[in-house]
C-alpha cells in the first residue's frame, strides 16, 4: 500500500530541488578547469574504508569516517555499516536494517554514541534498533570494533559501534560555517536535505543542524514493489563552552522524528518514532601534558514509539483466515539515563585510565487487539489489551580501568571492567504448571567482569602482527528478561522473557597480520570465540504456555544453552597499481555453530516431539561475501569515477534445528562519479545495482504471512550535493 502524498509540500518539492541539483552541477562546470590550475591539488575522500586500522588501535576495528557517508546513496547507517568486511543487516524494510557483525546481533553488540550515550529502542520487533535514531547527517564518524575490546563505555559482550556525533574542542575559533546536504534517488522518488550552521567565537560556538527525507517504496530487480516508504526528520544542537585556558563544557541536543515507516515483513508498521535525547559533556586536561585529562558526561535518551496495522488490508476488511476485521496498536515508552567520569594520565612507560559509568534502562509497553464482526447485521467488537512491558527496569554501574604500553617495536593495550547489573519488573504474570515456575518476575542482581588484551609487534618495517585475548559478560536484555508472547524472531513463535536468565560469556581471541610493501597494503585478521550460557528460544511444552500470535506454532522462552562457537577471517587488500588510481578487495566469512541443539519435531503444525542435534549451525549467519572497489582521480576537471562490485555467495550452512532455508549467492555493481567543481562544493551521482538483479540476502526476514523472502532494492540512480560555506 503506497501513502497518499499528493498534498505533502515534500511530494511538490522533489522536483524543484532536484532540477536545482542539475542547474548547480552545470553551473560549476566550466569553473573546474579554473579551479584546477589555481591550486594543482584535487580533493580525495577515500575509497569506502577496506582497511582495518588494527594496528594503531591495537585490536580489530574499522572506521567510517564523514566523507564517505556524504557521497553514498544510502540513507540509514544500518545499511551504511553492510559495506564493511564481515558486518551485515537484517532487513525488514527499506530503512532501519539491524546490524549484524561477525554473525552477533541484538544486544550482543554494544551500539553507543560518543562518550557512551545509550539509546533503548521501543519496538519488540526491532523496528528501530539503535542506528535508526541517529541520521547519517549527524554522524562525524562510526568505529567499529569486532570483538570484546572496548570496554570503557559500558559492557562490550561481542562487538562494539562507536558513533560520534559531537564536536571536539576543534569547533572553537572557527567563524561561522554552512553545510548544505542534498539528496535524490530515482528508484524511490526519494528526497533527503539536512542544513548545519555552525557560529563560532574564541570561548563559545553553537551549532544548529536539521533535516528531512521522503522516500516512496523501492521495486526490486523483478519489478516488484515492497511496501517500504518512510519520512524522517531529525534536529540537532551543539552549545560550547571554554571553562579556562585548559578546559570545555558542551551541551548537545539530538532529536531523530519518523511517521509512516513501513517493513512488509512485520505484522505492524511504525506510525510515530520520536526520539530525544539530551547530553552534557566536560573536559579539563593539561596543556602541559595533554594525556593528563578528566572528563564527566551525563546523558538522558528517550523513545516514544507507535505501530498499528493501519496500512495492512485486514484494518479495515476481513482477511481470511480472520473472520473479522482486525486493528492493533502497539504503545512502548523507552528511556536510558546515565554518566560517566574517567581520568587519564601518563604513569612512567605507561598510558592509565581508569572510570565509573551507570546506566538505568526503564521500559513500558502495551498491545491492544481490536476485532470487529458483522454477524446478523449485528456489529460485534471484542478487544483484549496485553502489556508488552511493565514498568521493567535495568540498572547496570561498572567499574574500568585500562594500560597502554609503547616501547619499542611492541605496543601493548590491556583493559577490564567490573559491573552490577540489577533487573525488576512490574509484571503480574506468572507462569506455573504442575509444580514447576517457568515465568515470575523477581528482582535479579548479577555480578559481571570482563578483561580484555591486545599486543602489537612490528616484526618489519613492512610487517607487523597483533593478538587480542578477550573475556566479557552479558546480562540479557529488555526483551530476553520481560517480552510477552508475541513472535520477535524469523521463526515465527511466540516469544517469552526469563527475569532469570543467565549471563552470556564470550572468550575471544584475534590473530592480525599487516604486511605493507610499498604501494600495497594487506590485512588479514582470524577470529575463534566461543560463548557460554548462549542467549536463545526454547520450546515451552504446549500445556505450558499456548501462543497469542496468529500462524505461530508454539511459544518458546528465552534460555541458555550450553555454548555457541563462532569462528572466520576478515581479509583486505588496498593496491595503487599505478598513480591516481586505487584498488581495495575484501573478503569476510564466518562459520559458527551451537555445541548442541534441540530440534522441535512438528506435525500439521504441531509439536510431535524433540530431537537432539551435536554441530548444528547457529541460524541467521552472513554467508561468505567479498567487496572490489576501484577508482581513479582526473586532476582536470576533478572527477573521482568509482566501481564497486559486491559477491556474495550461497549460504548452505543452515540450521537443522531451527529449519533455517538455504539462500543463494548473488553479484551486484554499484557505479559512481565524485566531481569536486570548487573547494565549497561537491557532487556525486550514481547508479546502484547497475544490472538490476533480483536478490535477497540470507539474513532479510520473509514477508509476512508467506515464505517469500524480502528482496533488495533493484538499480536506482542517485544524485548528492554538498555545499559548504
Amino acid at each position: 500500500m503506497r501513502r497518499n502524498r499528493t498534498k505533502s509540500f515534500f511530494g511538490n518539492s522533489k522536483r524543484i530541488i532536484s532540477g536545482l541539483i542539475a542547474i548547480t552541477s552545470v553551473f560549476f562546470m566550466p569553473t573546474a578547469e579554473v579551479v584546477a590550475q589555481q591550486k594543482d591539488s584535487i580533493v580525495q575522500l577515500p575509497v569506502f574504508e577496506l582497511t582495518d586500522t588494527s594496528v594503531y588501535r591495537r585490536m580489530p576495528v574499522s572506521v567510517i569516517n564523514a566523507g564517505s557517508l556524504e557521497q553514498i546513496r544510502e540513507v540509514d547507517l544500518g545499511e551504511i555499516l553492510r559495506r564493511q568486511p564481515n558486518v551485515s543487516g537484517i532487513r525488514r524494510g527499506g530503512y532501519a536494517l539491524d546490524p549484524v557483525v561477525r554473525g552477533f546481533r541484538y544486544s550482543q553488540i554494544s551500539v553507543f554514541l560518543d562518550e557512551g550515550i545509550h539509546i533503548e529502542g521501543g519496538c519488540p520487533n526491532r523496528m528501530d534498533p539503535v542506528l535508526a535514531h541517529i541520521e547519517p547527517e549527524q554522524v562525524n564518524s562510526l568505529e567499529i570494533v569486532k570483538g570484546p575490546y572496548l570496554l570503557q563505555y559500558g559492557p562490550a559482550p561481542s562487538a562494539s559501534i562507536h558513533i560520534k556525533t559531537r564536536p571536539d574542542q576543534s569547533a572553537f575559533n572557527r567563524g561561522f560555517h554552512a553545510t548544505s546536504h542534498t539528496g535524490f534517488d530515482a528508484g524511490r522518488n526519494g528526497l533527503k536535505q539536512h542544513i548545519s550552521l555552525l557560529f563560532s567565537a574564541e570561548k563559545a560556538f553553537l551549532s544548529l543542524g536539521g533535516g528531512i527525507k521522503d522516500y516512496d517504496n523501492y521495486t526490486d530487480g523483478n519489478g516488484k514493489e515492497w511496501n517500504s516508504s518512510f519520512t524522517k526528520k531529525d534536529i540537532s544542537a551543539d552549545a560550547g563552552f571554554r571553562t579556562g585556558k585548559s578546559g570545555f563544557l558542551i551541551l548537545s541536543y539530538r532529536g531523530s522524528f519518523g511517521k509512516d515507516i513501513l517493513f512488509p515483513a512485520l505484522p505492524m508498521d511504525e506510525t510515530i518514532g520520536n526520539t530525544n535525547i539530551f547530553s552534557g559533556y566536560f573536559e579539563r586536561y593539561d596543556p602541559a601534558n595533554p594525556e593528563k585529562r578528566l572528563t564527566l558526561s551525563a546523558y538522558h535518551s528517550k523513545v516514544y514509539h507507535v505501530m498499528d496495522n493501519s496500512f495492512r488490508p485486514q484494518y479495515s476488511q476481513v482477511v481470511p483466515p480472520y473472520n473479522g476485521i482486525m486493528q492493533a496498536t502497539a504503545i512502548a515508552n523507552a528511556s536510558s539515563t546515565g554518566g560517566r567520569f574517567s581520568i587519564s594520565y601518563p604513569f612512567k612507560s605507561l598510558n592509565m585510565l581508569h572510570g565509573i559509568d551507570t546506566r538505568i534502562t526503564t521500559k513500558d509497553g502495551t498491545r491492544d487487539m481490536r476485532m470487529i464482526m458483522i454477524m446478523d447485521g449485528q456489529e460485534y467488537t471484542s478487544e483484549k489489551k496485553i502489556n508488552l512491558w511493565r514498568d521493567a527496569l535495568i540498572f547496570n554501574t561498572g567499574l574500568f580501568t585500562s594500560a597502554v604500553l609503547k616501547k619499542g617495536k611492541t605496543e601493548a593495550f590491556i583493559a577490564a571492567r567490573l559491573d552490577l547489573n540489577h533487573a525488576e519488573s512490574g509484571d503480574t504474570l506468572i507462569v506455573a504448571k504442575e509444580g514447576n515456575l517457568w515465568y515470575k518476575s523477581t528482582p535479579v542482581n548479577q555480578l559481571l567482569y570482563s578483561i580484555s588484551g591486545n599486543i602489537t609487534y612490528r616484526l618489519t618495517k613492512k610487517t607487523t602482527i597483533g593478538v587480542g585475548l578477550a573475556r566479557s559478560q552479558r546480562a540479557g536484555d529488555m526483551q530476553e528478561r520481560y517480552i510477552k508472547f508475541l513472535a520477535t524472531g524469523f521463526d515465527r513463535y511466540d516469544y517469552l522473557g526469563n527475569p532469570l536468565i543467565k549471563p552470556e560469556t564470550n572468550h575471544q581471541a584475534d590473530l592480525m597480520l599487516t604486511y605493507r610493501p610499498g604501494k600495497a597494503q594487506l590485512l588479514v585478521n582470524l577470529f575463534i570465540s566461543r560463548i557460554d550460557n548462549y542467549i536463545t528460544g526454547v520450546l515451552l511444552p504446549p500445556n505450558v504456555a499456548r501462543p497469542l500470535s496468529q500462524g505461530a506454532p508454539g511459544v518458546k522462552q528465552f534460555g541458555n544453552v550450553d555454548a555457541a562457537v563462532f569462528t572466520g577471517l576478515e581479509a583486505s587488500l588496498s593496491w595503487i597499481p599505478f598513480k591516481n588510481s586505487n584498488i581495495g578487495v575484501s573478503g569476510a566469512y564466518t562459520f559458527a555453530y551451537f555445541t548442541k541443539a534441540e530440534k522441535i519435531i512438528l506435525e500439521n503444525n504441531q509439536l510431535a516431539g524433540t530431537e537432539v542435534i551435536k554441530n548444528d549451525p547457529v541460524p541467521e549467519i552472513p554467508a561468505l561475501d567479498a567487496t572490489m572497489i576501484f577508482s581513479y582521480k582526473f586532476r582536470k576537471p576533478r572527477l573521482k569515477p568509482q566501481l564497486t562490485v559486491r559477491a556474495v555467495a550461497a549460504q548452505n550452512h543452515v540450521s537443522i534445528s531451527y529449519y533455517e532455508e538455504k539462500s543463494p549467492g548473488y553479484v551486484i555493481t554499484d557505479l559512481a562519479l565524485n566531481y569536486y567543481p570548487h573547494k565549497s562544493v561537491s557532487l556525486s551521482a550514481g547508479v546502484s545495482n547497475l544490472f538490476d538483479i533480483a536478490c535477497y540476502d540470507h539474513l532479510n526476514r520473509r514477508l509476512l504471512g508467506s515464505n517469500e523472502k524480502l528482496y533488495e532494492p533493484g538499480r536506482s540512480f542517485y544524485i548528492n550535493l554538498k555545499i559548504k560555506i
